[in-house]
């Protein structure tokens, strides 16, 4: 099976929906389009009503001031007392998940999950500065913060999605491009803090749960971690979460599922025939037989390596159409018996 990570270049919703609805039909994705919209990149999205936050789309700015500390009392009263309502995703920042629902009628006797997706703690922690410039995740009271909104989101997200669609099972994948920065001399945040920080935001939806990270990183992070899902750049860094053999058996054996970027996400689209992507899903496999008995046939879901967000049109809808040759190309769900 086949998915998209979640941004896409178009400006039209509808184009990028139809071109979703072309290649991922057994799990569509809601498409974020930050090219047609500065509310839709990385933290606007997913931010609205944060306590503190400062957004200046002149400056094409976001920003925590953690001077202003009204309204924390009133967030986490809704956090608490669950009130999904004030946690609502608007359409000014995700008009491509509204535009979705409504049209997911189309092919819905397809579709065997909806997937949709949220910026992870760690890059959000990590990439969301203060009012002097310092990353958000050294202030614990404000990262506490980010970190309820994540998890509140997520559950707002996958409430709304059941309503219309509740005989059908739910994805949420946590976006974590800046854990390719964990470990370097500019990030001084323990392994612990980073597996808590996930489960926090993962723990308790009612979905399968997933960390996309769209570079090379510890990946015991992640196999330590609760989520359900790890999907990684498989077509630039094929072999490097296997290198973590013990912890891998460990997430393959508590029921974790390994998701291979396989087709790549940048101008390389255009050039790589499927038949070269052929060899990588090949060695994908190889990789996962070594824990053939912690697999028992389950699904394996392909995806490009990254979003395709920045890339031009052209490319990022070649991009597309690869994932769908390499799909029946492996064939339908395509599966390593134990």
């Amino acid at each position: 099976m086949i998915t998209g990570i979640g941004s896409l270049p178009f400006t039209d919703i509808d184009a990028a929906i139809d071109a979703i609805f072309s290649t991922c039909r057994e799990i569509p994705f809601w498409p974020q389009l930050p090219k047609k919209s500065f509310y839709e990149n990385m933290y606007s999205t997913f931010l609205e009503g944060t306590p503190g936050l400062i957004t200046d789309e002149p400056k094409s700015s976001v920003y925590i001031d953690t001077t202003k500390t009204e309204g924390i009392e009133e967030f986490y009263e809704n956090v608490y007392t669950m009130r999904l309502h004030t946690f609502a995703i608007s359409e000014k920042a995700a008009g491509g998940l509204y535009r979705f629902l409504e049209r997911l009628n189309e092919i819905k006797d397809h579709v065997q999950y909806i997937k949709g997706q949220i910026t992870g703690p760690f890059s959000i922690g990590l990439g969301l500065k203060d009012e002097n410039g310092k990353s958000i995740l050294y202030n614990y009271g404000f990262f506490d913060i980010i970190k309820k909104t994540l998890h509140m989101k997520a559950h707002w997200m996958v409430s709304i999605i059941k309503q219309s669609y509740p005989d059908k099972e739910i994805i949420i994948f946590f976006d974590e491009p800046f854990l390719v920065s964990f470990g370097s001399a500019y990030v001084s945040v323990p392994k612990e803090e980073v597996i808590s920080s996930l489960n926090e935001v993962c723990d308790g939806l009612e979905a399968i749960t997933g960390v996309h990270c769209c570079g090379n990183t510890d990946w015991s992070i992640l196999l330590k971690s609760n989520i359900h899902i790890i999907n990684y750049d498989a077509f630039n860094f094929m072999d490097t979460l296997f290198y973590f053999s013990h912890d891998v058996e460990k997430f393959l054996k508590r029921g974790g599922t390994i998701s291979p970027g396989i087709v790549p996400s940048s101008e390389k689209a255009l050039t790589v025939p499927v038949e070269d992507l052929v060899p990588l899903w090949k060695r994908f496999v190889d990789h996962l037989s070594v824990y053939k008995q912690h697999i028992h046939g389950r699904d394996i879901i392909i995806t490009p390596s990254c979003g395709l967000g920045s890339l031009e049109l052209r490319e990022a809808i070649r991009a597309m159409e690869l994932l769908k040759e390499l799909d029946m190309w492996t064939g339908q769900a395509p599966r390593i018996q134990g």
